[in-house]
């Protein structure tokens, strides 16, 4: 019998945690790039709460983040209805040499809304929820051409320490205070004043909303 991970096991809610996120942020139905790129800062964000990332390592792309598993799992959340996809169309992806299936999601809140108030009963002593729901409204203050482009310009997706198809390891491997840039990045922000987490979220954004824009 096949033994899953928990980390295996809980992605089936991290979807839809993140989608979630989204609709709360008014990023519904969300692109596919936009998904895996929120999924991507809250990987790598996630320190800034004092939280472990979801995953600490991904293959760096060109166009931007995107994690095989999650977009299996998503779907899987299609094929169960508790995800609904739209304007689905084919694009062609250089880097890998084939096209590959994009699309538009949203949740199907009346078989997804069960799980939503399990996992947010499930980690109320946490602080994931509020953090996965004050990244999604940080994220949202980007501009819309800016979102599921916004990493080309993260401290750590950018940083050239590693090319385009390689691994980023911020905190698998490597020693996670070292390794994750962008961490590090939203942490030195007032580092002697007494920003609150989420305030440092708002303003990493607005910093990449920044470097997005041509600004510094």
């Amino acid at each position: 019998m096949e033994i899953r991970s928990l980390t295996e096991r809980k992605r089936p809610l991290r979807v839809l945690a993140l989608l979630d996120a989204l609709a709360r942020a008014t990023i519904s139905p969300s692109p596919l790039r936009v998904v895996h790129e929120l999924a991507y800062l809250a990987n790598v964000l996630a320190p800034v709460f004092d939280l472990s990332p979801y995953s600490a390592s991904l293959l760096k792309r060109r166009s931007g983040p995107y994690y095989p598993s999650l977009q299996q799992t998503l779907d899987e959340m299609v094929g169960r209805g508790m995800v609904i996809a739209s304007e689905l169309r084919y694009v062609h992806v250089p880097e890998e040499s084939r096209y590959r299936l994009d699309a538009h999601y949203r949740l199907n809140r009346e078989l997804s809304q069960p799980a939503l108030l399990e996992y947010r009963r499930v980690y109320s002593d946490t602080s994931e929820v509020l953090f996965l729901d004050e990244l999604a409204v940080a994220y949202s203050t980007l501009a819309e051409e800016q979102l599921g482009r916004a990493t080309l310009q993260d401290a750590r997706y950018a940083h050239a320490d590693v090319d385009t198809n390689n691994v980023i390891d911020f905190g698998e491997w490597a020693p996670q205070a070292a390794a994750n840039f962008s961490r590090n990045a939203a942490l030195s922000f007032a580092p002697h004043g007494n920003l609150q987490p989420a305030e440092r979220l708002y303003m990493y954004l607005d910093h990449l909303r920044m470097r997005s824009a041509g600004g510094r």
